[in-house]
């Protein structure tokens, strides 16, 4: 059973998620995203991404976009809020490039929910 996040929490653990494509959840990374939430926030979506595999993580993303990310112009924040978390530890990775695209396809994919 997925968990059900609230808009706050969602947007924390896609963070969270999004720091690990690199496979390097830096200093500077997590900083941003203790700035962006609550230290309990914070914790509790780490501990729930630690807790997940990759497959079950994609399944908690997709259960909750469009609930909190169908409009354009809330998806066009979310997008720029990763693309700043990739910069500030200043190595905008490849990886990190190739997975904005990837989410950007995956949220805006309509699966008739």
């Amino acid at each position: 059973m997925l968990p059900q996040l609230t808009q706050s929490e969602f947007k924390t653990f896609i963070l969270i998620y999004a720091a690990h494509i690199d496979y390097n959840f830096s200093d500077e990374e997590k900083q941003f995203i203790k700035q962006k939430t609550t230290t309990t926030e914070f914790l509790k979506m780490l501990s729930l991404f630690n807790d997940q595999s990759d497959y079950h993580s994609l399944k908690i993303i997709l259960a909750h976009k469009n609930q909190y990310y169908h409009l354009e112009k809330e998806k066009n924040k979310l997008y720029a809020e990763i693309t700043e978390l990739f910069k500030v530890d200043g190595d905008y990775s490849r990886p990190e490039r190739i997975f904005l695209d990837f989410l950007e396809r995956m949220i805006n994919q309509n699966d008739g929910s």
